[in-house]
């Protein structure tokens, strides 16, 4: 069993194809997180350095609610950053294995000539 998904035979190029697109939709996963983690943080630092700067016009001198808000949340992209991260690690070395696998069990190449038909 693959991600829930049975596969037959480990070797065969139907399963290096799904395990294949399996590590490229973990990769668009972790992708997506990493890209929502940078705007939430971005905006956290943007938001406190007006703070520390003085321009803030709602708020003077206070963080309430900056943190309160973007702290789980960024938190939580990270742990989910964690989680996808320690998948595609997995999954990639899961494909590695495949192809050493089907490497090692492909047949060698004899460098002797082969004989003709007609026996010379």
């Amino acid at each position: 069993m693959l991600g829930g998904i049975p596969v037959r035979n480990p070797t065969s190029g139907q399963a290096a194809a799904l395990l294949g697109r399996l590590v490229r939709e973990e990769a668009d996963v972790l992708d997506g997180i990493d890209g929502r983690l940078q705007g939430r943080a971005e905006y956290a630092i943007e938001q406190l350095s007006c703070v520390v700067e003085g321009r803030d016009q709602y708020r003077h001198r206070s963080t309430d609610g900056v943190l309160q808000l973007t702290g789980p949340q960024i938190d939580m992209l990270l742990a989910r950053r964690g989680d996808a991260v320690r998948h595609l690690t997995g999954l990639c070395a899961a494909f590695r294995a495949m192809s050493q696998a089907a490497t090692a069990s492909a047949p060698a190449v004899s460098r002797t000539p082969a004989r003709r038909p007609n026996g010379r």
